[in-house]
């Protein structure tokens, strides 16, 4: 005799409304309340202090999937050096980009609204969505700091120009610079490059020639001589 198998097709589970009453339990008391009072249960609002739900505010967008955006009119996105005068403009550049001039010269036709122009190394390459301007960024009254020069002895290493070294060059007997005060072992030995202070070089004179030793003389009264 054949088996008859009857099966039963799950119902969908109907998409809940704030109106449906649920049933939740704490402890071993079971409660029934709203769907709207359990998500407003466990959806409070974030504060400094806790985690909690927000909503979107001005230049705040969310997509369909939850997905927040954040729209700030006038930011700028420093996005490196480049070469303006052998690298093309960026293709995929956005409103807000600015990149920094590592050379100076022509900047190429692609970069539009600065092509042909004279750009020198330290620039600010801003892009406003349609053409560059160079140190636009800076402001009408160009504030802000484009490149740093220095005069003898200090020395600026532009290889990276997005961090320039500052040195400064050691002191020679035709040029100014740093040195290096002598210690006791310098004064003895003679080290070259090292100098003394006036209390090291007082101290040596003593040394040498200790009072007593000699009497100060004091040439002005003598007669000129013939």
């Amino acid at each position: 005799m054949a088996s008859t198998v009857t099966t039963t097709a799950a119902t969908p589970a109907a998409t809940t409304q704030p109106t449906d009453l649920l049933l939740v339990q704490r402890g071993t008391t079971a409660h029934k309340a709203t769907a709207e009072q359990v998500k407003a249960y466990m959806l409070t609002p974030a504060t400094p202090a806790a985690v909690g739900g927000i909503k979107p505010g001005t230049n705040l967008s969310v997509d369909a999937d939850g997905t927040l955006h954040a729209d700030l009119p006038g930011a700028l996105l420093y996005k490196g050096a480049i070469d303006p005068t052998t690298t093309d403009a960026p293709a995929d550049a956005a409103v807000g980009d600015v990149y920094l001039a590592s050379a100076s010269g022509v900047a190429l036709a692609s970069w539009s609204g600065i092509g042909g122009d004279a750009i020198s190394q330290g620039d600010l390459l801003l892009f406003d969505g349609s053409n560059w301007s160079a140190n636009a960024a800076l402001g009408p009254d160009g504030v802000g700091v484009v490149r740093v020069h220095g005069a003898a002895p200090v020395t600026v290493d532009e290889s990276d120009p997005a961090q320039p070294l500052i040195g400064v060059s050691a002191a020679t007997t035709e040029a100014a610079g740093v040195v290096r005060l002598a210690g006791a072992a310098d004064i003895s030995g003679g080290t070259a490059g090292a100098v003394v202070d006036a209390d090291q070089l007082a101290e040596a004179l003593t040394a040498t020639q200790p009072a007593g030793n000699y009497m100060p003389l004091d040439i002005s009264s003598l007669p000129a001589l013939p």
